[in-house]
């Protein structure tokens, strides 16, 4: 058998197999005619053209009520799959409009966002728009990036000390901070300097702030020894305790270490602003677009 294209098939005018289902239920073209608000001619009319058209009776003419054959019992399912079809877009359109669903993709670029400014953020949201489901994505700076280019994330937040092409709100400030053993001699000083910390063995972050840390060594013509590159938080944290060298960690990433090691401010200092970004593309969700505009106005 071969299938026509879709161009060539007959079209059905939704009109006429709507009131084959109303006469299916109703038993009456007149009534089938009154519900739809147009004349019976025109319902007879159409009726008698979809028949020639493909050959086949649709009603089951002689017995009152009227009943329909198969093939116009195909023609009345074809109405209702379509005008259901039709409400659940409307509804799923309107439920948007108001903002009732719907899913945001957010990126982070790790602890300083999830630590001291999603859990607000979010819990804010949900409770004015409880409808609109939040799934956050968690990603190393660079590919966090590239996933906002690409549209993987509709947002993200992230350091935005030298973004050009993103739109930001900037959200709060940030700077770095070294951490050193609780037996360290460094842990006497009001202040830490490069040349100061380049003489003990370095724990790099993997994190957004690992190349902030790169860019504060190589100012002062300083390079660390690098003995750990590491990405997860509390690895670092436990390394630090454990005096296997020192680091380098935004503030607000800091989880508490009381009594693992000494947190130290540097210098000079180094600064940072945290923010949410987005590209100039069009969102792709009314429900993105609500999060981009509340977070403009909510402040963590």
């Amino acid at each position: 058998m071969v299938m026509k294209p879709a161009s060539d098939r007959p079209d059905i005018p939704l009109s006429i197999a709507r009131a084959l289902d109303l006469i299916g239920t109703t038993g009456s073209v007149s009534e089938a005619a009154k519900r739809l608000g147009v004349t019976q001619p025109a319902i007879s009319k159409g009726i008698a053209q979809l028949e020639a058209r493909f050959g086949v009776n649709l009603v089951r003419r002689g017995s009152r009520p009227l009943t329909l054959t198969e093939e116009g019992e195909a023609l009345a399912r074809y109405a209702r799959q379509e005008d259901l079809a039709r409400q659940v877009t409307l509804g799923a359109l309107e439920d948007a409009r108001h903002n009732r669903s719907g899913t945001v993709r957010l990126g982070s670029f790790g602890s300083s966002a999830s630590f001291h400014i999603l859990p607000k953020t979010l819990a804010a949201f949900a409770g004015k728009y409880p409808g609109i489901a939040v799934e956050v994505l968690e990603f190393p700076d660079e590919e966090l990036r590239k996933a906002l280019e690409d549209g993987i994330v509709d947002m993200a937040i992230l350091s935005v000390e030298q973004e050009e092409n993103l739109e930001i709100v900037p959200i709060t400030s940030d700077k770095l901070v070294a951490l050193v053993p609780l037996t360290d001699p460094l842990g006497g000083k009001s202040l830490l300097t490069a040349p100061d910390l380049a003489g003990r063995p370095f724990i790099l972050t993997k994190g957004g702030s690992g190349p902030l840390v790169e860019r504060w060594f190589a100012q002062a013509g300083v390079a660390p020894n690098i003995a750990h590159t590491i990405l997860q938080v509390n690895s670092i944290v436990a390394l630090v305790q454990a005096g296997l060298g020192v680091s380098i960690m935004a503030e607000l990433a800091l989880p508490d270490v009381s009594g693992k090691c000494r947190v130290l401010p540097l210098d000079p200092v180094a600064p940072r602003v945290i923010g949410w970004a987005r590209t100039g593309k069009t969102f792709k969700s009314n429900a993105a677009e609500t999060f981009w505009k509340f977070c403009g106005r909510f402040t963590p």
